[in-house]
């Protein structure tokens, strides 16, 4: 009542405005689009538990995710929906919404109410900001820009999210490969450790050649409790960005191993189009900058006149008695330091979306480049070092076996064939981790092609022949 007494015509229309702007804000519809834009990047959905009832919800879906065996896309969708840390960046848009409403709405009023210790006097007196009333739609503005580069960042630490996860959970796939290497080298080893000690004691062999052997089988131990040691780590790593606790993490069953790359290239240009047009950071860069220029026309007032209020006093001495009055502050500079920092941060804006924009294009590429060269090595690897390598062996061992050959040819054989093995699982490795690099700028499987064949590897001519591929397949990382 006493807002009306004040404003007068001046509060009819603040009121009406309160009221339309209020009935224009729409339902909160922001983790719907956040989900979307990631789902589309990450082929992912993200789970947001606001509730007891969510997170019932989402706990029973990580559970049945967790019955069937993990591979890199089910480890996305445990993450979305069981990391801690995920949940916590989720949160962002529920404080930029509430930061939205604080926007939108009018400027609250302040009411000061004083009564004397004595007498029957009271005092009422309300204020309200001038300008925040006047460039209320301009704040509007502002807020929803700012509300946008929440959820572009918000789509931002998601994608980024997902590229960790697939990181971890190649190293630890990687890490478990490489320990079934050893192994397998480590028996073969102590196995031919084993006839070369009955070889040397029926005075076959040299003791050097016994030694080589004994030194081979070694090697291969110790390879394997390296191997081993890099299990443990790569798993807490792995159960800490999906968010399982004891119970979860003694469920989870990964990949045997990683699958092969894709024929498909890799067009560096094409991706960093996509991501250009795409780029979340470029996203974000943009929102602020429309916010920073939404703002630019308060700030350059507010420079010049500082907080400008609307002020109504009354005061009962036995009766009403009315005041009304306008104050406001005069900076000394006249608003020269206020419109300098207003043009700064318009500028610096400005120059943050070009910056964005640029280290989109570069990054994207260059992510793009890493995938592609780490593609064709490891099917380099696949298609040629190791059936090249299988083949050796094989003609070593039955050159060892016509005793045309000695120990010493045989321990280098296996030693190289152990050595193609690692190299296969280590291009591997690093392929899947560039492509989960790569994605956080943009969704790869959406712009693959087709494998040019005038860029395929060529075969040399002591490779083994197409009739030799599908055996040399199966030995994929295996030592024999």
């Amino acid at each position: 009542m006493i807002l009306l007494r004040i404003r007068g015509a001046l509060a009819s229309g603040a009121i009406a405005l309160a009221v339309s702007g209020c009935a224009s804000i729409a339902p909160d519809s922001s983790f719907a689009e956040v989900s979307a834009l990631v789902e589309a990047r990450t082929g992912a959905a993200p789970g947001w538990a606001r509730t007891d009832e969510d997170r019932a919800a989402l706990s029973a879906s990580v559970d049945s995710l967790l019955e069937a065996r993990v591979g890199m896309d089910e480890a996305v969708a445990i993450a979305f929906l069981n990391s801690p840390a995920i949940q916590s960046d989720l949160e962002e848009l529920g404080i930029a919404r509430a930061a939205f409403l604080s926007a939108v709405l009018p400027p609250n009023p302040v009411i000061e109410v004083v009564r004397a210790a004595r007498g029957n006097e009271l005092e009422v007196k309300v204020s309200v900001s001038l300008l925040e009333l006047l460039f209320w739609p301009q704040r509007a503005r502002a807020g929803e820009a700012r509300m946008d580069a929440a959820r572009a960042d918000a789509a931002r630490r998601l994608a980024e999210a997902a590229a960790d996860v697939r990181i971890a959970y190649v190293d630890y796939v990687a890490a478990r490969q490489a320990l079934d290497l050893y192994e397998q080298a480590e028996s073969a080893g102590e196995a031919a450790r084993l006839a070369a000690q009955a070889i040397y004691a029926a005075g076959n062999i040299a003791r050097v050649d016994l030694d080589r052997q004994r030194q081979f089988a070694a090697r291969m131990t110790a390879e394997r409790m390296r191997a081993e040691g890099r299990i443990g780590p790569a798993f807490e790593r792995l159960t800490a960005v999906l968010g399982l606790d004891g119970q979860q993490a003694a469920a989870l069953q990964t990949l045997s191993r990683l699958p092969a790359p894709p024929n498909r290239m890799i067009d560096a240009d094409r991706v960093a189009e996509e991501a250009v047009s795409d780029s979340f950071p470029v996203a974000v860069a943009e929102a602020r900058l429309r916010e920073v220029a939404s703002r630019r026309g308060i700030r350059n007032v507010e420079a010049l006149l500082g907080d400008v209020e609307l002020i109504g006093e009354f005061e009962r001495q036995g009766r009403w008695s009315e005041a009304y009055g306008l104050g406001f502050t005069l900076p000394l500079d006249l608003g020269a330091s206020g419109r300098l920092r207003a043009g700064a941060e318009f500028r610096q804006a400005w120059q943050q979306l070009q910056q964005a924009r640029l280290e989109s294009l570069t990054a994207s590429r260059s992510a793009a480049m890493r995938a592609e060269a780490a593609r064709e090595l490891a099917l380099f690897h696949r298609d040629v070092s190791l059936r090249i390598s299988a083949d050796v062996f094989d003609g070593v061992v039955r050159d060892f076996n016509a005793m045309q050959i000695g120990m010493f040819e045989l321990l280098q054989a296996r030693r190289d064939r152990v050595e193609a093995g690692r190299d296969y699982v280590q291009a591997v490795a690093e392929y899947w981790q560039a492509r989960a690099d790569l994605e956080r700028h943009v969704r790869l499987a959406d712009i693959e092609t087709s494998s040019d064949p005038s860029r395929r590897q060529e075969t040399p001519a002591n490779a083994p022949s197409p009739a030799t591929h599908d055996r040399a397949h199966q030995h994929e990382g295996h030592v024999h």
